[in-house]
This record gives structure tokens, C-alpha cells and sequence, in this order.
């Protein structure tokens, strides 16, 4: 059964490899400032976080994806082999969400989340950016296949890790592991201490190996990424939910606004954005939760962030993005360019698969088959609201959900088809 979720993974790869070497290299505007960074470890001589990444900058980025940029460069002068690399965790994670799907469900739903992965247009583009959902993706679903699977506490110490590495390209790890964590509680809890204590094991060993590591080089216990108090800081006076791509990024009389910030460490900017928008939290808790359920719809209006890889013209990272009049859509249907009906046929797809996912979950509570759409339904809500109460909701921000989206919605076309037989033989 196994051999089938190979041979169609693999197939993926060669496409995915075949869509890099036909419309190249997408730059991004975190892309480009992960090469910025990149570029000044190499001149350093340091893995990144280092002095010069550290010191009048605002916060410490993705660290492992900078790292693998820099890599990247430094053997090889090139961000291709990254990019070759890019496709295969890109397949990988297919593979994973197969194993996950069959795992939780059957074997069938293993195989149609698969072919939903591999067929959705907003996957072939993403493994030609550099960006850092891919890695960190591949990591989770992996991890998560091996809390599934595995009882050793070996192995469990080995998820760990995995959790630990994916949180250090992309800081999801706490939803995940407090996902795992309930999930332990409420269907395996005899075992509760043995299994979560090993995973815990493991996702602290890789944040205290990473951190003394890099404090030992700097001065600082860092191991994951720290853009939280930056972001939350410009939720204190922004206007609207969306990201504030085109305004200032420091305006004078915010909280985000710090008087010689050049000269200050990314950790010291960290602790005095923390502490106005703590105060500035006390006395505004109602306007800043107002802002979550904007945020989630806008995180969740959309997933094209990938499809501008098949643009003719890339090479502004800032124009790298597609746009639908949604108001408008119908009277202006005759008007659409080419990459806007491809937007639109990726539109169609993904409101499809969300509208699986919620048919999915309501018929499986309504049978009480709770264990399995636990995790996938928990990861996805509550990791969700999660990072809309800690951030702005960027479209691909949730990205790392999207694989349990495509397993939820595969279990709805299970039911279907199942439904379906039923009443044929019925019939008869």
C-alpha cells in the first residue's frame, strides 16, 4: 500500500524539479532578506544568529532557513542545490501526509490526501522560494507520523528533536506539541508521562543544544526565531487586520517607534516592545481581541501565495503576488489575465477543501469518531487562533496547517464515495 504513496511522491518530485528548471528562482521579500543575512554570516565567519545579525536589527528571524541559505551559498555559490532540496522535503511531505491520513483514518483517505496535495496548483510553486514553511512543515509531519506510530521512547525522543528543528525555521512547535500533549491526555493517558515526557525530552534537548551553542558564540541563548513583541508592537496602533506592507515601519509616537534603535540589540528592542505592549495591553484588551476573528478570516480568505511562481516577470520580489477582484468577479470575469484564471481555478480548489474540512468535521463528531479528527482538526483551530492572537494573519502564515486541511477534506470525500456505494446497494 506503501508502494503506491512512493511512486506517486516521487512522480511529484520530478515535477516539482521540472517546474523549477522551467520558471526558475521566485524571490520573496522575506527571501531576500534571509540572503541579506546570509550573506553577512558568511562575511562573519558565523552560523546565524551572529554579532552583526544581532546588533541593530529588529528582531532574529527563522534561524535555520537563514542557516540553510547561507549553507547553500557558501558550498555552493548557488541557492539551486537549496532549491532541489525545497522539492524533495516538498514530495517528502506528501508522503507524510499520506502516512498521517492512512494512520488516523484508512488507507483510501491516505491515498485521496495525497492526490489532493499533489494536484492543489498552490504546491507546485512554493519548493522554487527559499522560504521557510517547507522545512518546518516536513519536520511536524514527520514528527507527528512518529507520535502516531511509534511507542519506543527512542523514537519519541527522535519527534521530539523534529519538533525542536521544524520550531527553528518556523517558531509552530508550542501548537504542535500542545496539540500532542491533549491528544496524550485524552486517548492515551495511561502512557501519558512515558510517551509526552520522551517527546518533551527531545524538543527540550534541541533548544538547549541550539541555544548554548549560539550563546556560546554570542552572548545570547537563542534557538528560535523572535518576531513576536515586533509584530505585536504595530497591532497597537495599526488600523485594519491585513499586514501593513507599504507604511512606516517605525512611525514616531507609536509603541515602535525606539530612539536609537540602530543601536540596540534585536533583544533589547524585544524586551522594551514587550513591556509597552504588556501596558499597552492592559488597558485595551477588548480592542486587541476585536482584531482576532478579522485576523483569521484575512489569514484565510486566500492561498495563492505560491502561485505568482509562474509569472513570466519575477524579478521584483515585491510585485511577486496575484490579486482577484472579488467584489467585482463576475463583471469583470472577461477581463482576467491568464495567471488570474489560474488564481481563480486555485481559489475554487482551496474553498473546496475547506468546505471538506468542515463537512468532515462535523459528520465525524455527530459519530462520535473523535481520535482520529483530533489532531488534525485541534492542530488546525486551535494553532490557528493561536497565531491570529500573537500576530497579524498573513495568508501563508498558516500554511503549516494546510496538510491536516487536506487529510480532513479527504476523509469528506471518503464519506461521499461510502455514502454513496450505500445507496446504490439499497437501490438495488
Amino acid at each position: 500500500m506503501q508502494g503506491s504513496y512512493c511512486k506517486i511522491s516521487i512522480a511529484y518530485l520530478l515535477f516539482l524539479i521540472g517546474v523549477l528548471c522551467i520558471f526558475g528562482y521566485t524571490p520573496t521579500n522575506d527571501g531576500e532578506g534571509y540572503i541579506e543575512y546570509a550573506q553577512t554570516c558568511i562575511a562573519y565567519g558565523e552560523p546565524y544568529p551572529c554579532y552583526p545579525t544581532i546588533m541593530g536589527k529588529p528582531f532574529i528571524w527563522n534561524i535555520g532557513q537563514i542557516n540553510l541559505v547561507a549553507l547553500s551559498l557558501w558550498a555552493f555559490k548557488s541557492l539551486v542545490p537549496l532549491l532541489m532540496l525545497m522539492c524533495v522535503l516538498k514530495a517528502l511531505s506528501a508522503y507524510l501526509i499520506a502516512r498521517i491520513a492512512e494512520t488516523l483514518f484508512t488507507h483510501k483517505v491516505g491515498l485521496t490526501a495525497l492526490l489532493l496535495y499533489v494536484f492543489y496548483p498552490n504546491n507546485w510553486g512554493q519548493s522554487t522560494t527559499i522560504l521557510s514553511e517547507i522545512p518546518a512543515i516536513t519536520m511536524l509531519l514527520g514528527s507527528v507520523l512518529l507520535v502516531l506510530r511509534q511507542h519506543k521512547v527512542s523514537l519519541l525522543i527522535v519527534a521530539g528533536l523534529l519538533m525542536g528543528l521544524a520550531n527553528w525555521f518556523r517558531p509552530v512547535g508550542l501548537a504542535f506539541l500542545g496539540s500532542v500533549f491533549l491528544y496524550y491526555l485524552f486517548f492515551d493517558r495511561s502512557v501519558l508521562a512515558k510517551k509526552f515526557g520522551s517527546l518533551l525530552g527531545g524538543y527540550v534537548a534541541f533548544i538547549l543544544i541550539v541555544g548554548t551553542s549560539c550563546y556560546l558564540r554570542t552572548g545570547y541563548f537563542i534557538y528560535q526565531s523572535d518576531t513576536l513583541w515586533f509584530n505585536m508592537a504595530e497591532a497597537t496602533y495599526e488600523t485594519s487586520v491585513e499586514p501593513h506592507y507599504n507604511s512606516e515601519m517605525y512611525p514616531k509616537g507609536t509603541i515602535r517607534y525606539i530612539e536609537n534603535r540602530e543601536q540596540k540589540t534585536a533583544l533589547e528592542c524585544s524586551d522594551i516592545w514587550k513591556e509597552r505592549s504588556i501596558e499597552w495591553l492592559k488597558e485595551n484588551k477588548m480592542n486587541y481581541l476585536k482584531k482576532v476573528p478579522g485576523r483569521l478570516v484575512y489569514m484565510y480568505m486566500n492561498d495563492m501565495d505560491n502561485i505568482p511562481a509562474f509569472l513570466s516577470d519575477k524579478s521584483k520580489s515585491e510585485n511577486n503576488y496575484i490579486t482577484l477582484p472579488y467584489r467585482s468577479l463576475l463583471s469583470n470575469i472577461g477581463t482576467l489575465t491568464g495567471m488570474q484564471w489560474f488564481g481563480l481555478l486555485n481559489m475554487i480548489y482551496y474553498v473546496l477543501l475547506l468546505t471538506g474540512f468542515a463537512v468532515a468535521t462535523v459528520r465525524l463528531l455527530l459519530k462520535r469518531e473523535i481520535r482520529g479528527m483530533f489532531l488534525p482538526v485541534f492542530i488546525t483551530v486551535g494553532g490557528s487562533l493561536a497565531l491570529v492572537l500573537a500576530v497579524h494573519g498573513e495568508t501563508r502564515f498558516k500554511s503549516p496547517f494546510m496538510p491536516f486541511i487536506f487529510m480532513m477534506a479527504a476523509v469528506c470525500i471518503s464519506q461521499f464515495l461510502a455514502d454513496r456505494r450505500k445507496r446504490k446497494l439499497t437501490e438495488r
